[in-house]
């Protein structure tokens, strides 16, 4: 499996939209940045493309993959392109978002 392009809609520190082209990377590339950047949300959002579940022992925290820079009325989800052999895949989630209280 080859990631192509991960598309994020307000998720984890990304507000709004946020997209990343692994087209234009070479074979190895190193994602890096300071604490707080999203480094492990674009694996948290690969995986729950993919899984419909985060990894391990982060799986509790489903609610909390969205941003909390986002409105409430906003969408949240992640969408995903990757090849597998010759065949080019695209599957799209939305994590399960906790309304707020009417009171």
């Amino acid at each position: 499996m080859r990631p192509r392009k991960l598309r994020m809609y307000n998720i984890g520190p990304f507000a709004g939209a946020a997209e990343i082209d692994f087209t234009q990377l070479e074979d190895i590339f190193l994602i890096s940045g300071k604490t707080g950047s999203g480094k492990t949300t674009i694996f948290d959002a690969i995986c729950f493309a993919l899984y419909g579940k985060l990894p391990g022992g982060r799986k509790n925290l489903e609610p909390k993959l969205r941003s909390d820079f986002a409105g409430i009325d906003e969408d949240c989800w992640v969408e995903l392109e990757f090849s597998l052999g010759q065949n080019t895949y695209l599957v799209q989630r939305s994590p399960k978002m906790e309304r707020p209280k009417k009171r």
